[in-house]
């Protein structure tokens, strides 16, 4: 489906998870020195304006990056002290009007040995992708729909990668089809890393998506999630969580910490957290 932008969502509860956990999972992943590809699936447009009319209209971000800025100097996690250190950069004013996306994170984290692909099928998404960023060797920016370039970028030469998917969902039945892209990608590339979001709305349809993958088969499946419960009560997402299937070891406690301080700072009427195994090795 082509209607849904994430301007009009960026920076939310949602986003705080997504991109802090991201980051960790990426740097536990460099540890090795061996060369990286990463894989953005869903990119939308890299950096949103949160001073513009669709981030304005249900003010989103103030769930999220709104909330946390202010503790931006405080001793942090080092998760989260690289999530403000990113958007500081895009915003010289000391602000956070310039949110980079999952791409612009991911692109900040190359080394010179590792290489991205950013891919997005909706026209105006694709273009503010473009306008961000240039396609080069380390960066390739992919206007397709994302199930068909996981079969056809995988797998990568560099032999170890990162797939990371965040859907829209608008589609009830795309739970089901990211767990079976999921599956299909995994018989190709095992080795690889896949970090899949899903968002906890009222009908519990990510439930489909945790039931097709404890059948799948694939092993090392790591639930994190946040669920903030009745503290938003305007938006109908009540939180997020993360499926990380062959998450990093090296990763695990940068991943504990964050998710704790995150869970710590945003409200949490009657909500939870967790950090444990869908599907154990």
């Amino acid at each position: 489906m082509l209607s849904y932008q994430h301007s009009y969502h960026a920076g939310n509860h949602a986003d705080v998870l997504k991109h802090i956990i991201l980051g960790d999972i990426v740097a536990g992943m460099q540890s090795k020195a061996s060369p990286l590809f990463l894989f953005d699936a869903f990119a939308s447009r890299g950096v949103y304006d949160l001073t513009g009319v669709e981030a304005l209209k249900n003010r989103e971000f103030d769930s999220g990056i709104g909330r946390l800025w202010p503790l931006r100097h405080e001793q942090l996690p080092a998760g989260v002290d690289r999530w403000f250190q990113l958007i500081a950069s895009k915003n010289p004013d000391d602000g956070f009007a310039r949110l980079p996306g999952s791409t612009a994170l991911l692109a900040s984290m190359l080394r010179d040995s590792d290489r991205l692909a950013a891919c997005d099928l909706h026209p105006q998404e694709f273009e503010g992708l473009r306008n961000s960023f240039r396609s080069s060797r380390k960066l390739a920016l992919h206007k397709r729909d994302a199930f068909e370039a996981l079969g056809a970028l995988l797998p990568p030469k560099e032999k170890r990668g990162l797939v990371f998917l965040d859907p829209s969902y608008e589609n009830k039945g795309e739970y089901k089809i990211v767990a079976s892209a999921v599956e299909a990608a995994y018989a190709r590339f095992r080795a690889g890393v896949y970090v899949i979001w899903y968002p906890l709305l009222p009908a519990g349809r990510h439930q489909d998506l945790l039931h097709a993958l404890k059948r799948s088969g694939i092993l090392k499946i790591l639930r994190v999630e946040l669920d903030c419960g009745a503290s938003f009560p305007d938006m109908q997402m009540s939180g997020s969580g993360l499926l990380i299937i062959n998450p990093p070891w090296h990763a695990m406690d940068a991943m504990q910490e964050s998710l704790r301080w995150i869970s710590d700072h945003l409200p949490s009427d009657n909500g939870r957290d967790h950090f444990e195994w869908l599907v154990a090795e």
